[in-house]
């Protein structure tokens, strides 16, 4: 097994990647961390997983079939399901990984992203599915996804808060009012908007008190592959700006740093 890569001599306080599909990657002094790693991770990398929903876990079973042993922070149930593929350093939340404390909350899922899940579960091995899910799918079953909220809390005290689709019209006011006082303040806010719910979004995003808000795409690779239509987070940061909160796309391929 190789050498674990700390990357103590890292030049940035934080750097936060959106590779595609969900994956989002932190780099730091210390193990990098990726969250629903879209390609295989590496041994000395640590891997959140949001759920077990094969665009959001495909990554990390191909690693464990490949025979690697990963660290990885996630669920119970999620990892209990995976150690049964491969080799697992399991940490299940709340968990403190090289320094780095990682918490989460359960959600529940847009309507509109429910039944796309289950659509994807069930076309997954079909001919509009990438080849390397094809080909995971046809050898592993994947469980029915169990979304989360994530916070990532740096060493320094900076927090991160990747709050994927939980936000949307059917989202229970009593949850975003437990969710807000347990995340809110955050130096990050990562937020997905769910097709078709720019205005939920918008409306509820504030209540989180975060300094800077990165609006994510989080669907639409996953929506082009199957032939649905995608949305644009533009409009939708230009109406943030508009009331005065500090927000960003965060699109597939793009990077912020922080030093």
């Amino acid at each position: 097994m190789k050498a674990t890569k700390f990357h103590h001599d890292y030049p940035y306080r934080l750097r936060i990647q959106h590779p595609d599909y969900a994956e989002i990657r932190l780099e730091r002094k210390g193990r990098f961390l990726r969250i629903d790693p879209v390609e295989a991770p590496a041994e000395d990398e640590v891997v959140v997983l949001t759920s077990s929903a094969p665009h959001r876990a495909r990554g990390t079973v191909e690693a464990l079939q490949a025979g690697r042993r990963l660290t990885i922070v996630a669920s119970t149930s999620v990892l209990e399901w995976l150690g049964g593929l491969g080799t697992v350093d399991a940490h299940p939340f709340p968990a403190t990984v090289d320094g780095v404390t990682i918490d989460a909350m359960a959600y529940t899922a847009p309507s509109i992203a429910r039944p796309l899940s289950s659509f994807l579960r069930a076309s997954v091995a079909g001919a509009r599915a990438g080849g390397a899910l094809k080909r995971i799918a046809e050898q592993v079953r994947f469980p029915a996804p169990e979304p989360h909220v994530i916070e990532v809390k740096l060493e320094d005290g900076g927090r991160l808060v990747h709050l994927d689709l939980a936000l949307h019209k059917g989202t229970d006011p009593a949850w975003l009012e437990r969710a807000a006082a347990r995340f809110g303040g955050a130096e990050w806010l990562l937020v997905g908007i769910p097709w078709g719910e720019g205005e939920a979004v918008v409306r509820q995003v504030g209540r989180f008190g975060a300094k800077r808000v990165l609006l994510t795409e989080l669907q639409n690779a996953e929506r082009r592959e199957m032939g649905l239509p995608t949305e644009l987070v533009t409009p939708w940061r230009d109406k943030l700006l508009e009331s005065g909160t500090e927000t960003h796309v965060f699109a597939t391929q793009a990077s912020y740093r922080f030093e």
